[in-house]
């Protein structure tokens, strides 16, 4: 069975030279691509010496409760062990879901 959401995972670094994961999501998260999104923040906080992971949201259609609270999830686990998580890219009803909510608030990339 194909699935609706493809997660894309770039390794870089920052202009301090700390370790970043990108992360750019298509699709849709849901309850049943929900393990994907959180397979690919898994993968990335257990990247050595990972300093930030940016979640690239601009190729959702959709994003739920369930793609929120993983988000949120990953953005606490992170924080425990000093990596910094922040979307960007969100347009549509991702970012009015995401407003609304005051994720965005908490996530959002600081440009």
């Amino acid at each position: 069975m194909r699935s609706d959401l493809t997660a894309d995972r770039e390794l870089g670094r920052d202009a301090a030279g700390r370790v970043r994961v990108s992360i750019r999501l298509r699709g849709l998260v849901d309850l049943g691509t929900q393990p994907i999104l959180e397979q690919a923040l898994d993968e990335a906080l257990a990247v050595r010496e990972v300093g930030e992971i940016v979640v690239d949201l601009g190729g959702l259609t959709l994003l739920d409760s369930t793609g929120i609270a993983t988000l949120l999830h990953a953005y606490r686990r992170g924080a425990t062990v000093d990596v910094r998580l922040r979307t960007t890219g969100a347009t549509g009803m991702v970012h009015r879901v995401l407003d609304i909510t005051g994720v965005l608030r908490v996530l959002a990339a600081e440009d």
